[in-house]
């Protein structure tokens, strides 16, 4: 057997020149990708981060903001106007509702409340309007009131269409029907108008606000700051300009939530015809809380006979 020397079993030493060899090729190779992994890593974030900001954003409105509340005892019976309860099949549960019929020719108000609202809210409206001649419809949204499913934007958006669908089955002879919208309910509805059917022949936006992102920002839901992170939803400015209908607003000089200027951009943005009816003195809840003849004059006109009232936004 040949023999080996102890020197031999040893590893043979490398020069410092191929030692530096060995470990640059490697910090070559990452010199080649880690720049590129690096910045598919920030380009990721980038897109991820504001993303997921959003969506907490939105989630943030949507709980804060669609805030439901328990239906109470009164209805339109507790001021002396017989009703109808209303129930709107949405797959796996339903809407609730009342309505108030004045006759089968009657003109009808079909009202899209606000948040933190439910049907007992608008019993006094509902019968005020039927002393006026009037008939009314008011739904709750879904996850509001009595009404099955869950508070989300999307779903109430069907739930305005399917509302409106079903107020003209349950008024198919009505001499006009007219849309209303008070608070948040005005974004739902200027945004899905286009899809009504059949077309209404008017609107009425009371209480209104310019925006969810500004929306959000006077219920205190979000910081100004982050409003640009929220998605642009119920851009009312911006919608009304698909509303073709004769468009009535209705707002009050000492809205707490809502500045004047709100609606005046909606106003501004709108196709003719249409009139601005400024009210005085009452708070953002006045319309439902305290209703009069004052606060609702210009709405009762409107769907009386079909004319818009004057405007009185310089008074």
């Amino acid at each position: 057997m040949a023999r080996h020397s102890k020197r031999s079993l040893l590893p043979i030493p490398e020069s410092r020149h191929e030692s530096r060899v060995r470990v640059l090729v490697p910090m070559a190779r990452l010199g080649r990708t880690l720049p590129w992994r690096g910045i598919v890593l920030a380009v990721a974030l980038l897109v991820v981060l504001p993303l997921s900001a959003r969506r907490i954003a939105y989630r943030m409105v949507e709980q804060n903001g669609l805030i439901s509340r328990p239906v109470g005892l009164e209805t339109p019976l507790t001021y002396g106007v017989p009703f109808s309860r209303v129930h709107i099949p949405r797959g796996a549960w339903h809407l609730d509702g009342v309505m108030t019929k004045v006759s089968a020719r009657a003109p009808v108000v079909v009202i899209f409340h606000g948040s933190a609202e439910s049907v007992s809210y608008w019993a006094d409206v509902q019968a005020m309007l039927h002393t006026a001649g009037i008939s009314s419809y008011v739904f709750d949204y879904s996850g509001f009131g009595n009404s099955g499913g869950e508070r989300h934007a999307d779903v109430i958006a069907e739930d305005v269409r399917e509302a409106w669908r079903d107020a003209a089955i349950q008024f198919p002879f009505a001499e006009r029907r007219l849309a209303l919208a008070y608070s948040l309910g005005s974004g739902f509805l200027v945004k899905e108008f286009p899809a009504l059917v059949p077309e209404p022949q008017g609107i009425a936006l009371v209480a209104s606000y310019s925006s969810a992102r500004e929306a959000a920002v006077a219920f205190g839901t979000i910081p100004g700051w982050a409003a640009p992170i929220l998605p642009d939803l119920w851009n009312t400015v911006d919608n009304i300009a698909d509303v073709r209908a004769p468009l009535l607003i209705v707002h009050s000089d000492a809205d707490q939530l809502f500045p004047l200027s709100m609606p005046r951009r909606i106003f501004n943005a709108a196709n003719q015809p249409k009139a601005f009816v400024r009210v005085h003195g009452y708070k953002h809840e006045d319309g439902h809380v305290r209703p009069d003849t004052t606060y609702w004059g210009g709405v009762m006109q409107f769907a009386r006979s079909g004319s818009l009232p004057p405007s009185t936004t310089n008074r």
